[in-house]
């Protein structure tokens, strides 16, 4: 099923996502109790606002990256370089055009911003710099993203990913030094700026070095290429619409009725729902472009084999990580942010226990973009995004459930969407039974609950009262979890490519 080729790009790129992902979770195990420290739960709120306001921006350019993506894909795969150039620079071009159209509506929110969110014990020319910073980041990880649509295309993800790297590290570095320099929440904003225009020079200084023919000229501008990116765009913004419905619309709607205090309170919790999505991320990264490979490639039976094993593959990894927090949600509160963050426990378990359904089909989503059927997943997602605003305010006004309100149907709804539409919808595309993609699921569930049946059992000898203990505890429970992976949720072709995987990088 795989070459040599594809194996070596994915090691690489599983490599730096991995090493991304580190440099995540163990920088927000840290940035965040230094926020709180510094500015305060309310303080940490705002910025979790700001962005989450930039996530709501990323309706667009999460649809144009996709759209963009697939096309130069397909006419890198055929050294078109004519058409190439006329997809870049259309791409870059017209995402340009698109957010000066937008700058209005971005000046009558900021002009807006103090009757719009709940804040407290800050200036509102402070509050808006922020969010003024942290959306001009947003902006320009945006058109660095298109400038590197050719580290995809050429499935060198581990490029995007360095870069992204380079922004981390800069970013909390200056937010470290700042912060401790003076206690102002307008420095984190410039922080973020700072760390996003290091980043762009760096992606910008990379493409012309390694593809010399691509130029951006206003004379590759192709309306047609615009037209049609803009179609297919079209569906995947009305899906992103329905998917930030469910992922970031609860801390608006926290604000809006709770506060600052509860959008802290939550936003702090739900960081671990944020690093797991994250962990998912590293290998959709990696899995995404060699779907596409294999499709510009009209080789239908690899991709048909591939992207089954990429779902039995993210459920297999993501069931210990969210095994083990699930478990000891509790336990890590305590260590991390302290005792009085201890009873938010079954909070967390809420926001990252249905994440084993819910993530392990992200691969499959690629097989829409990549067959271009997007309208029926775009609608899909857009109304159960819509149902699931509507349900999250009658439950907040009617029920007495505080800031567990908007996780319950959040929860809710996108596990009925994710188990029931999506791997339908995808075996369809590719004249699959319905049921094609479910043994796969299954294979990570049942791993998942394995892992807690191992972790009760560990609480039961030893409570972890350090990170020591729970690293401990975590690599025990791994360590055990490995043979039921193995004998268990593989069969017997997934062992065997797995193995000649191992064998191929030693």
């Amino acid at each position: 099923m795989s070459t040599k080729g594809v194996s070596y790009e994915m090691s690489l790129n599983l490599g730096t996502n991995f090493l991304a992902l580190v440099l995540n979770i163990l920088l927000g195990l840290v940035v965040v109790p230094f926020y709180i420290a510094k500015i305060g739960v309310d303080g940490y709120g705002i910025i979790a606002l700001a962005t989450s306001f930039s996530s709501y921006l990323s309706i667009i350019t999460i649809a144009i990256d996709a759209a963009v993506g697939r096309n130069f894909t397909l006419a890198m795969r055929k050294d078109d370089h004519a058409s190439s150039n006329a997809i870049y620079s259309s791409s870059i071009i017209s995402a340009t055009l698109l957010i000066v159209a937008i700058l209005p509506l971005i000046g009558w929110f900021l002009y807006k911003i103090d009757s719009i969110i709940s804040y407290r014990g800050y200036a509102v020319g402070e509050m808006r710099w922020v969010f003024i910073a942290i959306i001009t980041s947003f902006v320009l990880t945006f058109i660095r993203g298109l400038f590197l649509v050719p580290a995809f295309a050429s499935n060198k993800i581990y490029i995007q990913r360095i870069i992204a790297i380079l922004e981390i590290v800069v970013r909390t570095a200056l937010i470290f030094l700042l912060l401790n320099t003076s206690a102002k929440l307008s420095l984190i904003g410039v922080s973020f700026f700072l760390a996003s225009l290091v980043s762009f020079a760096a992606a910008l200084i990379w493409i012309i070095r390694k593809f010399p023919f691509l130029k951006l000229r206003m004379a590759s501008f192709d309306k047609k290429i615009v037209r049609y990116v803009a179609s297919m765009s079209f569906w995947l913004v009305i899906n992103q619409i329905g998917t930030l419905l469910f992922i970031n619309i609860d801390i608006i709607l926290l604000n809006h009725y709770y506060g600052a205090t509860a959008t802290g309170e939550f936003s702090t919790v739900a960081q671990w729902h944020t690093l797991l999505r994250s962990f998912a991320g590293v290998f959709v990264a990696i899995f995404t472009p060699v779907v596409y490979k294999y499709y510009a490639d009209k080789d239908f039976s690899n991709l048909l084999k591939f992207s089954k094993y990429s779902v039995v593959a993210m459920g297999l990894v993501l069931a210990i990580p969210i095994g083990i927090i699930v478990a000891y949600s509790d336990v890590i509160l305590r260590l991390w942010v302290g005792e009085k963050f201890t009873h938010f426990y079954p909070l967390m378990i809420l926001l990252t226990g249905h994440l084993i359904f819910n993530l392990s089909v992200l691969p499959i989503l690629s097989i829409n973009s990549v067959y271009n059927k997007v309208k029926v997943p775009g609608l899909t997602s857009f109304f159960c995004g819509i149902l699931n605003l509507v349900l999250g305010i009658l439950v907040i006004k009617y029920f007495n459930w505080g800031i567990y309100s908007v996780a319950i149907v959040s929860a809710v709804l996108l596990t009925v969407k994710n188990l029931i539409f999506s791997p339908t919808y995808a075996a369809r595309i590719l004249e699959q039974k319905p049921w094609f993609y479910y043994p796969s699921i299954l294979r990570g569930c049942g791993l998942f609950v394995w892992v807690l049946l191992l972790s009760w059992g560990c609480r039961k000898f030893m409570l972890p009262g350090s990170w020591g203990g729970l690293m401990v505890s975590a690599i025990i429970i791994g360590i055990g979890s490995v043979p039921f992976a193995w004998f268990v949720s593989l069969n017997k072709d997934q062992r065997s490519l797995i193995g000649k995987l191992i064998r191929r990088q030693i």
